[in-house]
């Protein structure tokens, strides 16, 4: 029989909240684009209905396409350290104007827009990911979405995490997203809450 510590476990989800909180600087983007490495374009915006309705506060972020003719990429980004085993988690909410819809029914042949977890390692390169779709001409214009968070355990070799959102335009179609109350919330994983906390599953013969 297994026999596993709800307590324990009770512990071990409390201690990840305890040690987790977002490290995103200006993560409403109330003071514009501060603490963002933004490409493309990206801009921010202050309240003004219809058009800038923000979430929460008095800022978002206004992304579209570059209408280069070919597949490109607009996006914002922040890097933090980060250590094989961690668990990162990000969020985000998001929405686009019925004056300024995006169209189409996204990925791959329509712009869609995706948070990401890029892991990287000491040479700079991109060794593991996890990223969501968080908008599309599927998604009804004019109301903001709480889209469901993604998570990516940081594999080997990672020393670094960049946390995206991003804008693809796969051709010339048009349409802008709004972002706002962006989160990204670092956890050891399991195994090393467990050490910390002198917790682990006992196992014991059926009899």
């Amino acid at each position: 029989m297994i026999r596993t510590s709800f307590l324990a476990l009770g512990a071990l989800g409390a201690a990840s909240t305890a040690l987790a909180g977002n490290l995103l600087t200006n993560p409403g983007f109330e003071d514009g684009l501060n603490g963002w490495i933004a490409f493309g374009n990206a801009y921010p915006e202050s309240s003004n209905p219809p058009q800038f309705e923000p979430f929460e506060g008095d800022g978002v972020v206004s992304m579209f396409g570059n209408f280069s003719g070919g597949f490109n990429v607009t996006g914002i980004f922040q890097e933090f350290a980060a250590s094989e085993g961690q668990a990162w988690t990000m969020d985000a909410y998001s929405r686009h104007w019925s004056g300024d819809a995006m169209v189409g029914n996204g990925a791959p042949d329509s712009n869609w827009v995706v948070m990401k977890l890029a892991f990287k390692d000491a040479g700079d390169n991109e060794i593991g990911s996890a990223e969501r779709t968080i908008l599309d001409g599927t998604f009804a214009p004019d109301v903001w979405y709480d889209n469901d968070p993604v998570t990516g355990i940081a594999p080997a070799g990672t020393v670094q995490v960049e946390t995206f959102i991003l804008y693809l335009q796969p051709l010339f179609d048009g349409g802008a997203a709004h972002i706002d109350n962006v989160s990204v919330v670092p956890a050891p994983g399991a195994a090393s809450l467990l050490a910390v906390f002198g917790l682990g599953v006992s196992r014991r013969r059926r009899r």
